[in-house]
This record gives C-alpha cells, structure tokens and sequence, in this order.
C-alpha cells in the first residue's frame, strides 16, 4: 500500500501587520491625526486696520498625503484641494473667524477644525459705509445695501447722496430706520427724512435729520437705512461694479455746522 503524507500548512487568517512605514495609516504606533496649522495671517484676537486679509498653513504630514478645505464665518466650506493659502478682501467691520481643517488621502478627516478669530477695523470714521462691502448676486436677482454710519462724532443730520449705474441696477426700495435700529434714535427723538430716486441719472437721495433728541447729537457707529437694488436681467456674468457715495454727501450737527467726513466707502457687486 502507498503512503501519502501530507505536510501541514498554515492558513492566515489574521488581518495583515499594520504598514510602518506609512504615516497615515491608523494602525501604525506612530500614527498622527491630520491637523492644519496656520503659519501667516492675523494672530488669534488680534485687530487688523486692512479689510483684506491673507492666510496660510500647512499641514502634519508630506503635502503629497494631504488635502485641506477652509472658510470664513459661516460661509460655506471650500472644497477639499491641496491648496494652502487664501486672501479675502472688502471684509466687513468687525468679528470674523477663519477656519481650516486637513484631511489624509485615505479620508480620515481633522475631527475640530484649525481656527483664528480677528477683527477688522479698515474705516475711519466719521466715515459713511455700506455694508456688506462686497455682494455677489445673479442676474435678475435683488440684494439689500445697508447705509452705515462709522464711528460718528456729533452728528445731528446727513445728507447722503447715492450713484449706482443704471445700466446694470435698478432701485426698488429705500428705506429709512425710524425705530430704535437707527443710530439717529440713539439719543431718543423722531427721524425728520426726505428721499428722492433718480432712475434717470442714477442717483438716490437720503436726507435724514433728528429732533428732540437729548442730547441731539449722536455719537457712535450704526445703520441709517438701506437700498434694495436688482440687477438687470441682461446682465452679464463676471460683471463688476460699485455702488458709491457722492462727495456731496455731508454730515452736520444740531448747530448745522459741517463735520468732516474722513471715508466714503462703496459697495462691489460681482455678477455672476
């Protein structure tokens, strides 16, 4: 009779030993989760006199490993890329966050997100200003221009004059605050207004006074009103225009003497 041996063998059946050697696997002892650190840009509480801003980062690992997303406030977050560097610019007056977050190839994701929180403070008053400074709106669409007055020193009384082109906007409404949002009513009294829209020649015309106010004069920052614009239907996408204010705007106290108005600040509208 033949014998047939047969010789053991062993099966695997345990998982394959963790890659050593690769930074970003989970099961390598050395592992690090992704983190974004910024490198340039405002420090952390800091308060920066420009209203745009520059901010870059890098990451734990190679660049070839990694991918980062980013955003301000609470716009939406950017797509994940390997790009490591933004600017923003015609900021708001104010408080904002950054944020930055990385990512590894294989998707394991920073769980809280790298952030800076900053102020801008760009204008110097007494300054009228429109807020935002920056809009990007579609054709055939409307948006809100918010008149602010910055930083404000014994002021009564504004006559603001607005131009806009008429090629590519359209005024639908002014209105002026006559409550407690208007920096006029800071001291207590009623909005004494005239408005004029001038569709022809572009302009729109906002005189605003206060009376009975104690005191009468307002000091401080705050909105006055705003303007609803819509941009043209025939509009073209990559347009780019300002909505600004006429150097015959002025500003005067309860005694109609002139205070000096240091900035003028306009309002980009990007089409798109």
């Amino acid at each position: 009779m033949l014998a047939i041996a047969f010789a053991g063998c062993n099966v695997i059946t345990e998982p394959p030993p963790p890659e050593r050697e690769n930074p970003i696997d989970p099961r390598n002892p050395n592992f690090q989760p992704p983190r974004a650190e910024i490198i340039s840009g405002p420090a952390d509480n800091s308060t920066v006199a420009e209203h745009t801003v520059t901010f870059k980062w890098r990451g734990n690992q190679a660049d070839s490993l990694m991918l980062f997303s980013y955003k301000l406030d609470n716009q939406n977050w950017s797509e994940w890329s390997n790009v490591k560097e933004v600017t923003f610019a015609y900021l708001d007056e104010g408080k904002h966050t950054f944020y930055v977050k990385a990512k590894y190839l294989n998707n394991i994701e920073q769980q809280q997100p790298t952030q800076v929180n900053f102020t801008v403070d760009a204008v110097k008053g007494p300054a009228i200003m429109f807020v935002p400074r920056k809009v990007e709106v579609r054709p055939n669409s409307s948006f809100d221009a918010e008149v602010y007055i910055e930083e404000a020193v014994d002021f009564a009384g504004v006559k603001i004059i607005i131009s806009y082109n008429q090629l590519y906007f359209d005024v639908e409404d002014v209105q002026v605050y006559k409550d407690s949002k208007s920096i006029l009513l800071k001291n207590g009294g009623s909005i004494i207004d005239f408005v004029n829209i001038d569709k022809r020649d572009g302009k729109v015309e906002m005189n605003l006074a206060v009376a009975g106010g104690n005191p009468t004069d307002v000091n401080g920052t705050g909105p006055i009103g705003k303007v609803r614009f819509k941009v043209l239907s025939d509009v073209s996408s990559g347009t780019n225009s300002e909505i600004r204010f006429d150097n015959r705007s002025i500003m005067r106290n309860s005694n109609n003497q002139t205070v000096q108005i240091k900035e003028l600040v306009p309002e980009v509208v990007k089409v798109f």
